[in-house]
């Protein structure tokens, strides 16, 4: 009799714990619905994050963005613009340029020209791709749509094709000539006035073309430009005038070795092997390209 009166006071004890919780957790889910309500009244809002306990910080309802990322397209290596612009592996590849299928230029030219793309600049390019397989304007196309606000003059050899092209390439000055030839040089630079921003060298590709130019253009680069010989590689092929024996060949002056001699000026400190490498403040090589970046007026 005694155990069973034991057995029901302990019921009801428990029952009455029970009901105390039940009442506690009513009024604390009263209380939330309350804060809600006047949060919601205020302007306010509340968010859910998987941050774990982590609140959000005062007076910002709206949540960040999630971080950009690069183009899923994008070519490895290619920096990350924040913009909505095309990078320039991109756009080269629509136009079908080998700067960025035969070759990987997209590493150099993303590089430098990322952060200028949107500017005004005056630009050479040393070949119209007239020789080339698919034929002319496809750098002719890319340059126009990666830098919009460029003046755009190139150089080409084949002058026929230049005469047959010209309706075509209403967006650049073209001049019909050979890149070696110093008197047609100087006529370009009287011509055109120099102070270029950019200078590309993608024409004939043989050692006195590409030494000669750089030798006769570099003046006209503008202070803080940029001077870029692609297809380097054509100094260790013998058709071009290249060492064929991978440099070892002495009575081979390349381009290659020419680039050695003004690297080692830069080395030296103040070299004076070429005359030019007075005005160059470093020079940076990747894949069969280099580029010569000139000093900033009134810098040492």
């Amino acid at each position: 009799m005694a155990a069973s009166r034991l057995h029901y006071m302990l019921l009801a004890a428990a029952s009455i714990l029970l009901l105390i919780g039940i009442a506690h957790q009513h009024d604390q889910v009263r209380e939330t619905l309350n804060n809600a309500w006047h949060k919601g009244a205020g302007g306010g809002s509340t968010s859910t994050t998987d941050q774990g306990d982590s609140p959000e910080p005062e007076g910002h309802g709206v949540a960040a963005p999630p971080p950009s990322k690069a183009p899923s397209n994008a070519a490895p290596g290619t920096p990350f613009v924040a913009s909505d612009a095309p990078s320039f592996h991109e756009i080269a590849l629509k136009h079908g340029t080998d700067k960025v299928t035969t070759h990987q230029y997209w590493f150099m030219y993303d590089k430098y020209f990322s952060a200028i793309r949107d500017k005004k600049l005056k630009m050479l390019e040393i070949g119209l791709g007239c020789n080339m397989a698919y034929g002319p304007g496809k750098s002719y196309y890319t340059w126009l749509e990666y830098f919009p606000y460029v003046d755009l003059y190139y150089m080409e050899y084949d002058a026929a094709c230049v005469d047959k092209w010209a309706a075509e390439a209403s967006g650049a000055t073209i001049y019909a000539g050979d890149q070696a030839d110093k008197v047609f040089l100087q006529k370009f630079i009287d011509e055109t006035g120099g102070d270029f921003d950019i200078i590309i060298d993608d024409g004939g590709h043989t050692m006195n073309q590409q030494q000669v130019s750089l030798e006769m253009l570099w003046k006209i680069v503008k202070p803080g430009g940029m001077y870029f010989v692609e297809d380097l590689q054509t100094s260790f092929m013998g058709v071009y005038g290249g060492d064929g024996t991978g440099g070892k060949d002495h009575s081979k002056h390349t381009m290659s070795k020419f680039i050695y001699e003004l690297l080692n000026d830069k080395l030296e400190g103040d070299g004076t092997r070429h005359a030019i490498s007075a005005e160059m403040r470093g020079i940076d090589c990747m894949r069969e390209v280099c580029m010569f970046h000139k000093k900033e007026k009134g810098t040492i």
